[in-house]
């Protein structure tokens, strides 16, 4: 059986990884990223997000784990860094489509 402090650890971890995918601004920019790699000006463009905040929402993509960049001249180019986490947005639109109108409704959490 795991020992407690790596349970809280692993824990801690997934944390992380589901703050990547727990904010309305973020998910627009992985749901555009689902295309391709896109630059700043381009989530900006699909996403209606101000340059500022695709800036910090993508600082905090990349420190998840969930996205890459790389430069190509004065370009930046943004992408999903593993293929699992379009798995994992597929399977929690699963969920969803399986969960009554009204629970989908509850903006609470």
């Amino acid at each position: 059986m795991e020992n407690t402090e790596a349970k809280l650890s692993k824990i801690r971890l997934l944390s992380k990884l589901f703050k990547g995918f727990a904010d309305y601004s973020r998910l627009m920019i992985f749901y555009s990223l689902l295309e391709g790699e896109k630059t700043v000006s381009e989530l900006v463009e699909a996403s209606g997000i101000s340059q500022s905040g695709i800036s910090n929402h993508l600082k905090c993509l990349r420190e998840c784990d969930l996205l890459i960049d790389r430069q190509d001249g004065k370009y930046v180019y943004y992408s999903i860094k593993d293929e699992r986490a379009k798995e994992i947005l597929l399977l929690a639109e699963k969920m969803m489509a399986d969960i009554s109108e009204e629970k989908y409704q509850c903006m609470r959490y």
